[in-house]
């Protein structure tokens, strides 16, 4: 797919992945070609086996900790993993079962105990919820009483699967022509789709969600919009895309979909609008003829909303994280005039591999108490998501962004569009839409300014 050349708004490289969330192969060493479970005792007597079903079940666990593992785990760990998940953690076998490769000498529930207890990249992934600490009392306590076997029959509820119903209905569906298959050898892929849309009059987007396919090797979705049409064939493409794309909407498993506040939309103009689906797909078991053709679909009216939505990013592009190393920077930017009445509804922190944490606060007025406006402080490369959030701002608040990145490597590390670089952005939805403006051909303020312009200290 032909990409554009990386010019001064490098920076918009880092939407292909901030608005992730995912499951993968969370559970690191598990990958493998030979993953399927051996016969569960007794779960397929008693249980249907469907979504949210409430039937008696027997997986030789005892009950509380069936139920830790199905609200919580099940979503992909299930008897068919999903998402790119690469092992079950439904049944007693299942978590008895060794971890692939010889010299691993681990089982998966020790896997599992050292997962859960981790701070870094910790299980469940992001957009979901950290176990409680009775959920984590559970599972600790079995782990440390010997992972026992039990008889007992539950009732214990299976996850629902998808995503919620969007409060409308879709009228346009972006996706391929024809499903994509994933070539034999490849485990991990980013593949991209241009779609185009041709309107006679603007429109707004009021609603988004992922349309899932193959839910054995999908792993996130992403989707941009373009400068121009690209291709309609999928494509293996960049893990961050295009420098010219910009990011407005993206789904990973423990996501949703994402409705707009009544008061803006996202801007369809008058013409050809171009699309970009990107797709991630995880083959952890090394599956045969996998195909997928998953996509968006778009709620759309004519009735134009009263403001025009878009994104922007806080953070910084100017930093340098020391070799074997904690660093913290902490970066403030001035809103200027233009942000009269700007009202924010959407967060998306963005790092890379070395990313631990992220946090933005306003100060009103620039000197005013701070107000959190987003914390993430278990982020995780792999699982990184959109989250809901409400905020009112105004000119001279002073927007302030921490990233924390943990370095252990023998050389330092700035900002750059490689994985083996790092990014501080926290992109964030907000209306009305502020236009971009350039002087003489050169950007006064477009989405990246308040990153480029940040005043960075390292704590």
């Amino acid at each position: 797919m032909k990409r554009s050349a990386l010019h001064w708004t490098l920076a918009v490289t880092c939407f292909a992945v901030s608005a992730v969330a995912a499951c993968t192969a969370d559970i690191p060493a598990l990958a493998g070609p030979d993953t399927a479970s051996p016969a569960r005792t007794g779960e397929d007597d008693v249980n249907s086996g469907k979504p949210g079903s409430a039937t008696q079940t027997r997986t030789g666990l005892p009950c509380d900790v069936d139920k830790v593992l199905k609200a919580r785990c099940q979503t992909c760990h299930a008897s068919q993993t999903q998402y790119g998940a690469s092992a079950p953690l439904v049944t007693y076998e299942d978590l008895q079962r060794p971890g692939p490769g010889a010299s691993s000498g681990q089982k998966v529930h020790e896997l599992v105990k050292a997962r859960i207890h981790e701070s870094a990249r910790p299980m469940p992934p992001t957009p979901n919820p950290l176990l409680t600490k009775n959920e984590l009392a559970t599972l600790d306590a079995w782990l440390a009483g010997g992972t026992k076997s039990s008889v007992d029959t539950c009732t214990n509820e299976k996850p629902d699967d998808g995503v919620k119903p969007l409060n409308c209905t879709p009228d346009t569906t972006l996706k391929a022509a024809a499903p994509y298959t994933m070539p034999v050898g490849e485990v991990d892929q980013y593949v991209c789709v241009g779609i185009d849309v041709n309107l006679t009059k603007k429109r707004h987007i009021t609603a988004l969600a992922p349309r899932l396919d193959n839910k054995t090797i999908l792993h996130h979705i992403l989707l941009f919009q373009s400068p121009r049409a690209e291709s309609g064939t999928p494509t293996p493409c960049a893990a961050f895309g295009s420098a010219a794309w910009k990011l407005v909407a993206g789904w990973a498993p423990g996501g949703n979909n994402l409705e707009l506040p009544v008061e803006a939309g996202f801007p369809e103009e008058k013409g050809a609008t171009h699309w970009v689906v990107q797709l991630h797909y995880n083959n952890a078991k090394s599956l045969t003829g996998q195909k997928d053709n998953s996509g968006y679909d778009l709620c759309t009216t004519e009735t134009l909303r009263p403001n025009d939505a878009g994104v922007t990013a806080f953070g910084s592009t100017k930093f340098t994280i020391p070799a074997r190393s904690t660093t913290t920077v902490k970066c403030d930017y001035k809103l200027p005039g233009s942000f009269q009445g700007v009202k924010f509804f959407n967060a998306s922190p963005h790092m890379h591999t070395r990313g631990t944490a992220m946090s933005t606060e306003r100060l009103p007025g620039g000197t005013g108490t701070p107000q959190p406006i987003f914390a993430n402080p278990n982020f995780s490369f792999e699982n990184q998501a959109n989250f809901p959030i409400s905020a009112s701002v105004a000119p001279n608040d002073v927007m302030r962004t921490r990233c924390t990145w943990k370095n252990p490597g023998d050389s330092s590390i700035s900002f750059g569009e490689n994985t083996g670089d790092e990014m501080c952005f926290d992109f964030i939805g907000y209306y009305p839409n502020i236009p971009d403006k350039t002087l003489f051909g050169l950007p006064i303020f477009t989405w990246v300014t308040p990153s480029q312009s940040a005043t960075c200290t390292t704590e």
